[in-house]
């Protein structure tokens, strides 16, 4: 199985931009909870994993790139645990 590619700013403006037909230089900084909501979804389906988010996790994303950083690493996890079966 080859290396996923990390999450990138770059793809997670663009499945936020897809979210009400947006051009990508209109997506916002801060996050907001549907469009969280909305990327764990199209995250999940697009690495065909279940993204095991705590509390925590959530509460610590505000922007763009906390998303990236924490949506990131949720799914190196997923991945990573799916790899081990």
């Amino acid at each position: 199985m080859s290396p996923v590619p990390p999450l990138g700013r770059a793809d997670l403006v663009g499945i936020l931009a897809a979210l009400g037909g947006r051009d990508p230089d209109a997506v916002p900084e801060e996050v907001g909870s549907l469009e969280l909501t909305w990327a764990v979804t199209e995250l999940e389906q697009r690495y065909s994993v279940v993204l095991d988010l705590s509390d925590e996790a959530l509460a610590r994303i505000r922007t763009v790139d906390d998303a990236v950083d924490v949506l990131g690493a949720a799914i190196a996890a997923a991945l990573s645990a799916e790899a081990g079966r």
